[in-house]
């Protein structure tokens, strides 16, 4: 059997791999990890028992913020007992309002409620597990029962929500005389020959008539959990979902999707900038017109004043612009100005933001001190002295206006008013992004979008461990970004740091270079750029900068 499997959203369980015994989940719970990291889980799980409650205990002891609200779906006969209920009421005892239940029993035997888990992440994020296995997913979960666990989006999501609120609304109490007074009802036992008629009717279900129906027999690849349907000689044969025209993803695109999926479009939000310091005035003010034209030549005057000394501000000004500084070091470049953020690195940036932050504020608390009108009140006689030599270069002999020193000195307070925000540097902003490789037209490809995320991922490490300017200016531990950017499984992280490793890396940064370079469309670019990440075979890249398109993918396949 191959090592234990750890899915990774979305996914669909369970899977092949495991109906099949060629595999198994790592956990009792193959969604897991996500629900282990959720800081709030809700929604209706149906026949519950012992594995279900303890779970629960487990999630809400493990930390102090999470909270749990669950409505249990009973029906007459499912496993569900009074003792059950009875451990749910003491999680209630025990973690108080961070736990609550209500219970729904259906209406009769046949009644079966979804099995639905919203699982909210503290950044954010939000999940589902959706589908009929029973129990939390503890319950034997048979090869027809398809249980999809995936993030989704936060209209979804709101879907969900409110379908659950008014699910609540509608389920009773859970209450110590419920528990108590639960029937215990068994199913009632058949006689022998109505078993055997089943079992015989079952049989005959699953076999094939060998006259007009060739046998088909489903293949599980133990290592992706593949498919393939063969006939009785082992021939493939089409599969359903092959005659009826439905797209398959190939293993890049498969592996180019799950990894736009780790990640977020992000961007600085200028609504939220701090203006530069440096006030433009009026040139009018200084008795000069702002904007003049005679015939087709066209002047226009600009004129601004500075509250500090230029040294100074531009040290003000750099931090004020530090988000954009700080954006590459944390994330790829998609296209021109856009640019993607793998959510592991998302606490780090927002860390590194926090600290620059941080030091804006210290510099500008030294620079003027807490008082504003105090500082513009040092500095009058120089703004004034400044403006009135910039008058007589206008109007020599003049004498700038007593007014326009006063509209002047108003504008600057106006600039450093706003530096008493919380925030001195802006924001950012995260969009979610997906990859769909069936989007491609005349005028469009996904293909370089996902040639210069996958190029950016490569040389991230790479250039860490060759290049000694990389870590400059960067004040975050360094096998944490490492690790947080490693969002491709690539086969130098392992030995990251390393004297062969760093020598590997010099090798590769090269071979990078030269495929950016080569000829050759993107897909080709980024079949070899995956096999070079994933396995640190060079055979595809080689084949494209020698111009070898065709051979790239078969190379990077194995083929």
């Amino acid at each position: 059997m191959s090592k234990p499997i750890v899915p990774q959203m979305p996914f669909v369980w369970p899977e092949p791999r495991v109906s099949s015994g060629v595999g198994s989940y790592e956990t009792a719970l193959p969604f897991e990890q996500a629900a282990r990291a959720a800081l709030a889980v809700f929604g209706v799980v149906s026949a519950i028992d012992a594995k279900a409650v303890n779970w629960m205990e487990g999630y809400l002891a493990d930390s102090t913020e999470t909270k749990l609200r669950l409505v249990i779906s009973i029906h007459p006969t499912c496993r569900t007992t009074e003792a059950d209920l009875h451990d749910l009421l003491r999680l209630v005892e025990r973690h108080g309002d961070r736990a609550a239940f209500k219970v729904f029993p259906e209406a009769s035997l046949l009644d079966r409620s979804s099995n639905l888990l919203c699982l909210c992440g503290a950044d954010g994020d939000a999940a589902v597990s959706v589908g009929p296995t029973e129990n939390m997913g503890f319950a034997p979960a048979s090869p027809s029962q398809a249980n999809l666990a995936s993030i989704v989006t936060a209209a979804t999501f709101e879907a969900c929500r409110k379908w659950f609120d008014y699910l609540w609304g509608i389920a009773g109490p859970l209450r110590p005389d419920i528990a108590t007074s639960m029937p215990d009802l068994v199913l009632p036992e058949g006689d022998i020959e109505a078993a055997r008629m089943w079992e015989d009717y079952r049989r005959r279900c699953l076999a094939y008539d060998l006259a007009t129906e060739p046998p088909v027999r489903a293949m599980v690849d133990p290592e992706s959990g593949e498919v393939v349907l063969v006939d009785q000689n082992d021939d493939p044969v089409a599969s359903p979902t092959e005659a009826i025209g439905v797209p398959k993803l190939d293993p890049l695109s498969e592996y180019v999707a799950r990894v736009f999926e780790l990640g977020a479009l992000v961007s600085v939000d200028k609504s939220t900038r701090i203006p530069p310091l440096e006030a433009p005035v009026k040139p009018e003010w200084f008795g000069v017109d702002s904007f003049r034209q005679t015939g087709m030549v066209r002047a226009q005057t600009s004129i601004k004043v500075a509250p500090f000394d230029e040294a100074t501000l531009k040290k003000i000004d750099r931090l004020r612009r530090v988000s954009g500084e700080l954006l590459p070091r944390y994330s790829f470049a998609l296209a021109d100005g856009v640019r993607w953020m793998p959510k592991q690195a998302i606490p780090l940036f927002e860390a590194a933001l926090t600290a620059a932050n941080e030091d804006a504020k210290k510099l500008l608390g030294d620079t003027m001190g807490d008082d504003v009108q105090a500082i513009l009140a040092s500095q009058r006689e120089r703004i004034r002295n400044d403006a009135q030599r910039m008058y007589e270069a206008y109007h020599p002999g003049g004498k700038i206006p007593d007014n326009a020193v006063g509209n002047i000195l108003d504008e600057l307070k106006a600039r450093l008013d706003k530096t008493k925000a919380d925030k001195l540097i802006p924001k950012v902003a995260y969009s979610p992004v997906a990859f769909n490789p069936s989007q491609k037209s005349e005028w469009s490809s996904p293909w370089g979008q996902a040639f210069a995320l996958l190029k950016g991922i490569a040389e991230f490490p790479r250039e860490a461990m060759t290049n000694r300017f990389f870590w400059q200016g960067i004040r975050t531990d360094e096998d944490a970004l490492i690790k947080a950017m490693n969002v491709a499984g690539d086969h130098l992280v392992a030995e990251y740091g390393g004297r062969k490793a760093k020598q590997r890396a010099e090798v590769e940064l090269e071979l990078i270079k030269q495929l950016e370079d080569a000829s050759g469309d993107a897909l080709a670019k980024c079949w070899a750029l995956w096999a070079l990440i994933t396995t640190g075979k060079e055979d595809a890249v080689v084949a494209l900068v020698e111009g070898s398109a065709t051979v790239a993918p078969k190379i990077a396949t194995g083929e």
